[in-house]
């Protein structure tokens, strides 16, 4: 999961205090990133440049007040 989420394993077991603490992910988010987690390389960088899209356009919208 760690690498699927280009993370490091202390992060994702909440040790590692040089990163920011993030909030704690619900249920079916959780099954989610395991389920992505089993995919191939090729899919899980197309799910992942997908969900960098949303966010980057999120922080866009923000940043403008747009919509």
């Amino acid at each position: 999961m760690a690498d699927a989420l280009s993370i490091s394993l202390d992060y994702l077991a909440g040790e590692d205090e040089a990163e920011p603490k993030e909030t704690t992910l619900d249920k079916d988010m959780n099954w989610r990133i395991k389920e992505i987690a089993n995919l191939s390389d090729k899919d899980k960088d197309k799910i992942l440049s997908i969900v960098d899209a949303f966010i980057r356009d999120t922080k866009t919208k923000l940043a403008y007040r747009i919509g």
